[in-house]
């Protein structure tokens, strides 16, 4: 007697998460890496000229330098989830591709710094939405963002961002040197104390320690803070506190010229600069602890 064979068992269905690689896998990484290497190459004059102002000292971008390395290392550090996020092309990360290389070149053929500088960074963004999608771009927006920090602010920003800021540093100045009662005669942006003149230049306006310490803080928010509403009021503090940071500087500086005037320039000066921004980026941390314990004792207040 004949038996009849069954019907075969069907072939178990694949996943279409495997039809594209997962970055940090194997094919996935490999696959980065290229993508990464084309975008250099395409962007390469582009590139160069912006790592050359990273070394202006016209620019005060000196920060730009560890810019990609902790961006990068922020991408690493979350390699687990992103191996876990699924590639879903999408056909706008082409269209934002292709806007960045047509931003490039109007950048270059206007000779517009900034406008080609970010160009870069919207054609990366059209990359990794073109091959891996959106959501992977959702979850690297911390590291892609931090990256604006290393391209240097358009110029008649700057330019009016450090006049604002000289001004400001000048009155702060003079106003906490009075009231330690020191003589003090402004003009402009430049104090006139006994037996010298204190001029604040560009590089004393707060500029360089407000580019560093916003850096700074962008890095302290992603290892040590938590909840966006803590993150964002430690990113809106950073200005003020580097501008009260600089403030200090000008006025430690008017200090010693009464005592040696020596020290207003030269090394010593420099020196002033970068205790500046350290005091800056103490500040900041301060300012996150205190925040923490206030709402901590608010919570058991109101808990």
């Amino acid at each position: 007697m004949e038996t009849q064979a069954g019907p075969e068992p069907a072939e178990p269905l694949k996943s279409t998460d495997t039809l594209h690689p997962r970055p940090w896998h194997a094919g996935g990484l490999g696959t980065v890496l290229i993508l990464g290497a084309l975008l250099v190459v395409a962007f390469w004059p582009i590139l160069i000229s912006m790592y050359g102002s990273w070394f202006d000292e016209r620019a005060y971008m000196e920060h730009g330098v560890l810019v990609i390395p902790a961006a990068a290392y922020m991408a690493w550090a979350k390699k687990d989830k992103l191996a876990s996020i699924p590639s879903r092309p999408s056909v706008w990360g082409i269209v934002v591709l292709t806007w960045g290389a047509l931003q490039a070149v109007l950048g270059i053929a206007a000779q517009w710094v900034w406008v080609g500088r970010m160009a870069f960074l919207v054609s990366l963004v059209g990359c990794i939405a073109a091959w891996f999608g959106w959501r992977m771009v959702r979850e690297l927006i911390y590291p892609l963002c931090t990256l604006i920090l290393m391209v240097a602010p358009p110029t008649f920003i700057f330019e009016r961002l450090t006049l604002s800021l000289q001004l400001l540093a000048s009155r702060l100045g003079e106003s906490a040197l009075e009231a330690l009662g020191y003589s003090v005669l402004r003009q402009g942006n430049v104090l006139e104390m006994v037996g010298i003149k204190l001029s604040v230049e560009e590089a004393c306006s707060g500029i360089r320690s407000l580019l560093a310490i916003i850096f700074m803080c962008v890095l302290y928010n992603y290892f040590f803070v938590r909840g966006a509403g803590m993150k964002t009021l430690i990113l809106a503090m950073a200005t003020p506190i580097a501008i009260l940071g600089n403030a200090v500087r000008i006025i430690a500086t008017g200090i010693a010229s009464q005592y040696n005037p020596a020290l207003v320039s030269g090394a010593a000066h420099e020196a002033f600069g970068y205790v500046s921004v350290v005091a800056a980026a103490v500040g900041c941390v301060l300012f996150h602890l205190m925040a923490v314990s206030a709402v901590k004792g608010w919570h058991r207040r109101h808990g």
